[in-house]
C-alpha cells in the first residue's frame, strides 16, 4: 500500500540581487539568531515565517560551475520531533 506524503508547503520563495556584503550580513544575522534563540524569522512585508530547526541538522553544501556561472547551495534540513537520543535495547 503506497503512503500519502505531506503537501509540500512553500512558506517562503524570494528571489533578490545582493551585494557579497548584504548576503554576507544576512547570513551572520542567521547564524546568530540561531546561536542565541535556535530559530530565525522571514519578513516579507505583513508575512512574517519563524523557522526553528531542530536540534541534529542535514546538511548539504553544493558548488558548480557552467561556464562563467557559478552557484552556491547551502541546506539544512530536520524533521519535527527527531531525537538524537541512541536507541537502546533493554
Amino acid at each position: 500500500m503506497k503512503k500519502n506524503k505531506p503537501l509540500k508547503i512553500r512558506e517562503v520563495d524570494r528571489k533578490q540581487p545582493q551585494s557579497l556584503i548584504e548576503f554576507a550580513d544576512m547570513l551572520e544575522d542567521i547564524a546568530t539568531k540561531l546561536k542565541a534563540e535556535g530559530s530565525f524569522s522571514v519578513v516579507e512585508g505583513d508575512k512574517t515565517t519563524v523557522i526553528t530547526p531542530g536540534s541534529q541538522l542535514r546538511t548539504e553544501f553544493t558548488y558548480k560551475t557552467r561556464g562563467n556561472k557559478h552557484e552556491v547551495e547551502i541546506q539544512f534540513k530536520w524533521r519535527d520531533n527527531e531525537s538524537n537520543e541512541p536507541l537502546t535495547i533493554k
